[in-house]
């Protein structure tokens, strides 16, 4: 096993409340009288992408907006607020990241969100981005996951074949990104990920750096 590949922003750090509040903040400043609730927004995290999850909303209420706007908004507030508040890894990414560092195994950060939101939630958590040795993001993938194109990415610009790299993800459409690209992943739902739709997917983790650990050791003495 060569590599260690993370998935959205959503495996380093678990911002969905932020998020959340961002896009409703953005939807007063659009003059919209929505207001998802966490029920609702856990619902939606099922689809990745949020342009797309406000523009299918829009479209179940019948209503026109310009959801590329709407969403930049969003994205705004979200990062400004992660730079003024911060925040913590989830538990057991720094067991992770320490563990590929130690034993010179390459990491990948897997995204299709914005370059900005990758350096914000990076400069967020500490993490140096030059521990990473290749970050994809929305500007170098052509398709959105669950296409497996940024894993394709990845891969190639490592130099790997999908054997000997394991993914890492929060969410359905990253999950199934992975296995499409005959990645083995390790499920490792954030906080308002809807618990039913993991429900068929046998690996996931509550303790997400033994699984790792565990899957890097058994394929490097196999």
């Amino acid at each position: 096993m060569k590599a260690i590949l993370l998935g959205s922003i959503g495996t380093i750090a678990d911002t969905s409340h932020m998020q959340l509040d961002a896009f409703n903040q953005a939807f007063r400043m659009h003059d919209l009288s929505w207001a998802w609730s966490p029920e609702e927004y856990s619902k939606m995290l099922k689809v990745s992408g949020g342009a797309t999850r406000i523009q299918q909303y829009a479209n179940s209420l019948g209503e026109n907006v310009n959801a590329a706007q709407i969403h930049l908004t969003k994205t705004e507030i979200f990062q400004s607020t992660l730079s003024s508040e911060g925040v913590s890894l989830r538990q057991g990414i720094s067991a992770i990241l320490d563990y590929a560092l130690n034993n010179s195994i390459m990491l990948g950060f897997v995204t299709t969100t914005t370059r900005g939101n990758v350096t914000e939630i990076l400069k967020a958590t500490n993490v140096d981005s030059k521990i990473f040795n290749v970050i994809t993001t929305g500007d170098v993938v052509e398709k959105p996951k669950p296409d497996p194109d940024a894993y394709n990415t990845a891969l190639k610009k490592l130099g790997l074949l999908p054997d000997q790299a394991i993914a890492v993800e929060d969410n359905l459409d990253g999950y199934y990104a992975a296995i499409k690209a005959t990645l083995e992943c390790v499920a490792f739902p954030g906080s308002m990920q809807h618990e039913e739709a993991f429900a068929k997917i046998t690996q996931v983790s509550s303790n997400v750096a033994q699984s790792v650990i565990d899957a890097v050791e058994s394929r490097i003495a196999a």
